[in-house]
């Protein structure tokens, strides 16, 4: 051992078993804090380090070959998973300077790289997310954690597994908790019965001998035989949420994802081998600094085994996080409807029949968004930047008739939905907002067009960001509650008047304000979702013609048929009357018999019959068996369920004989519930305020005796 006046120590690094092994070597020291405190290269077979205060004590010594990449970012658990070499440097009291380097470590070195890329998009409909940071690390390898687990906790994993071996539910990727039993433990069995039990055991992939081993009770046989077989832990360790703590990643990279979503990374790994086990989580920047966005369970997220240059789909379900460009710019030449809002299709609407309806024959209601995606730079170099939607109405309030009310919507008469129309984007640490219209007309052009959206933000530094999905994918707003004759929202028994079908149709115009009647030979490919929305796989088609409207032949607008329907249940439940005596205003009622009537009857209107309605009476706390008094049915339909009948508009009522719903009580209090539930959709579901509820009781009374 050679050292200084100076305190430094020189190291003689030799490969004997690995003779032909000339790869540049590094040495990396690090104090008890994991801190980095020297790097030295080995030159000629010698290092040369100086020695800190009080020696190198319980300091860490690591060899490794030399990479960029990994002397960048070099820590203690990093250098072990790369199989770096720690030395023992006292050995009997003294400090050892020969260091020689096994040949096992050196058949894994120099290192190589992996590359690791992937896409996070949105998971409910698979837009990319730009700008979110991805951190990428690499999971403990399970043969180290157990080589690290103690005795109690290695018996304790082996009851695990020969637990869920013996009752084993099906493998899902992210399943819920699930109780399982945190040992194992019966009466030894008979030989026989063993032999059984280890058939019973086996699983397709599980190596033979395996369930008896596993009884093993040497913990060191025990240990070994696992760290062998260890992916047989692989699937089942998302069941054992009490094992979770134990599992440890250190990071490796963090990138941002590109304007489509991707991410791409280098790693370092060991050329001979395993491959890595990689977790990912994602962050995502709001405007107040990084938040975490997707950090699932890492037990049932790890890549294990990761196939180097494969690509991770990392799916973010925080609603908050926005799409890179919430409305796509299609290749070709392309117009495609998509939704109304986020869930209503064309080929949601019936086309015949209950026109305009959806197909389970609820109207439209509510603001409806229209969402359209277009060849957005293809049109703008075509000069054709503008579009317009507008709407005329086909009906009378009943969906038939072609009787409007004075002062409602007239029939036939086109007019423009005129709602302005935003798009946000991202300008450094703040979020302006472009208009997209309507823009003032210019020489002839007719007023109240919009802008198809450019393909990039007025700033050149920033990007197109969706800071709500109700502002940045609709294209338009056709307003149906708050046309001429719709109701107040605070008028109950108002009607709709401006209710019925109306004709919605988009068109598209040029850079004077001209409309283009001539998508054919514009070769401007007129498409529609052909699934409904929220479908696995969303495809698209040709628009059929019955959403085409043609000039000449040629395409010149996009058109749908809706059923508008605005109108406002009402839920009134009545005095019960009949057979008994009246008491309207206390509730309490007297019978004479068991085979008494009681007249339960009640109010659920809809004008246009779009509400279904729910009765129900509970004595006390019971419910009333065999729907005595409870129906449900169709507002305006004739009847409802359980006998109950409509009598002068929208009140249903049925006499109930008070045996069967007093029970065995002589005396009884009975609560009434009714729900009208309205089914006007607004293309994001049911427009619950439409609904109308009322609850009432009364009680039926035994007369007392008359006293002599």
């Amino acid at each position: 051992m050679a050292q200084s006046a100076e305190k430094s120590i020189t190291f003689h690094i030799t490969s004997e078993e690995r003779p032909d092994f000339k790869h540049p070597l590094v040495l990396y020291l690090f104090d008890t804090q994991q801190q980095l405190k020297q790097r030295v290269e080995v030159k000629e077979g010698k290092a040369e380090l100086a020695l800190p205060p009080g020696g190198l004590g319980h300091m860490r010594l690591f060899v490794a070959p030399f990479n960029e990449r990994l002397d960048a970012k070099a820590t203690p658990a990093r250098l072990e998973r790369m199989g770096a070499y720690e030395p023992v440097l006292h050995v009997e009291g003294r400090l050892e300077s020969l260091i020689d380097i096994p040949g096992s470590l050196i058949d894994i070195w120099p290192f190589c790289f992996c590359r690791v890329r992937g896409r996070v998009v949105r998971n409910d409909d698979n837009r990319p997310i730009c700008h979110a940071r991805v951190h990428i690390c690499e999971v403990d390898r399970i043969p180290f954690w157990i080589d690290t687990l103690p005795d109690h906790d290695l018996f304790h994993l082996r009851d695990d597994l020969l637990a869920i071996l013996r009752f084993p539910p099906v493998p899902d990727p992210d399943p819920g908790p699930l109780r399982l039993p945190l040992r194992f433990a019966q009466p030894a069995p008979s030989k026989a019965a063993q032999a059984m039990n280890d058939m019973a055991l086996q699983m397709p992939d599980m190596p033979a001998g395996l369930p008896r081993m596993l009884r093993s009770a040497s913990s060191t046989h025990l240990r070994a035989m696992l760290r062998e077989n260890w992916t047989v832990l692989i699937p089942w360790f998302c069941y054992w949420p009490h094992w979770w703590h134990r599992l440890r990643c250190d990071e490796m990279a963090v990138v941002e994802t590109d304007g489509n979503g991707h991410f791409d990374a280098t790693l370092i790994i060991p050329c001979h081998g395993d491959q890595p086990d990689l977790y990912f989580w994602v962050e995502f920047n709001f405007g107040a600094g990084y938040e975490t966005v997707y950090r699932p369970a890492m037990a049932c997220h790890t890549y294990w085994n990761y196939h180097c240059g494969s690509e991770v789909t990392i799916r973010i379900t925080d609603p908050r996080v926005p799409s890179c460009d919430p409305n796509l710019d299609l290749s070709g030449c392309q117009l495609i409807f998509n939704t109304i809002g986020s869930n209503i299709t064309v080929n949601q609407l019936q086309t015949s029949g209950a026109e305009g309806t959806t197909l389970g024959g609820a109207p439209l209601g509510g603001t409806l968004e229209m969402r359209v995606d277009f060849s957005r730079t293809t049109l703008i170099a075509m000069g054709i930047p503008y579009y317009q939607w507008s709407y005329r109405r086909l009906t009378g309030p009943n969906g038939t008739s072609t009787i409007v009310a004075p002062g409602s919507v007239p029939l036939g008469d086109w007019r423009v939905m005129t709602h302005a129309v935003y798009r946000y984007y991202r300008d450094g640490d703040s979020y302006p907002s472009e208009p997209m219209g309507p823009v003032p007309a210019v020489g002839p052009s007719p007023e109240n067009l919009f802008r198809i959206q450019p393909a990039n933000p007025p700033s050149t530094s920033g990007y197109w960001y969706e800071m709500s999905e109700h502002i940045d994918k609709a294209t338009a707003y056709f307003e149906t509650d708050i046309l001429p004759g719709a109701p107040r929202a605070d008028a109950v028994l108002a009607e709709d008047m401006a209710a019925g079908l109306y004709e919605v149709k988009l068109e598209l115009f040029d850079s004077s304000g001209a409309r283009v009647v001539d998508w054919d030979a514009r070769h401007i490919d007129l498409r529609v979702m052909d699934q409904p929305a929220g479908a696995p796989v969303l495809t698209t088609s040709s628009a059929p013609e019955y959403n085409r409207v043609r000039e000449a032949g040629q395409t010149c607008a996009f058109r749908m048929v809706l059923r508008v329907d605005n109108n406002r249940c009402a839920a009134d439940i009545l005095p019960v009357d009949g057979g008994v005596s009246a008491d309207p205003e206390c509730g309490f009622h007297l019978y004479a018999g068991p085979d008494s009537q009681a007249h339960v009857s009640f109010l659920a209107r809809h004008p246009n019959h779009f509400a279904t309605f729910t009765f129900q009476t509970t004595r006390a706390a019971t419910s009333i068996s065999s729907g005595a008094a409870d129906t449900t049915g169709r507002s305006g339909d004739p009847a409802g369920t359980h006998g109950f009948t409509q009598g002068a508009d929208f009140v249903y009522g049925k006499d109930v004989t008070v045996s069967d719903i007093l029970g065995e009580c002589d005396n009884a209090a009975f609560s009434e519930a009714l729900s009208v539930q309205a089914w006007a959709v607004n293309g994001y579901g049911q427009i619950y305020t439409y609904d109308a509820h009322d609850h009432a009781a009364f009680a039926l009374a035994k007369p007392c005796p008359t006293c002599s």
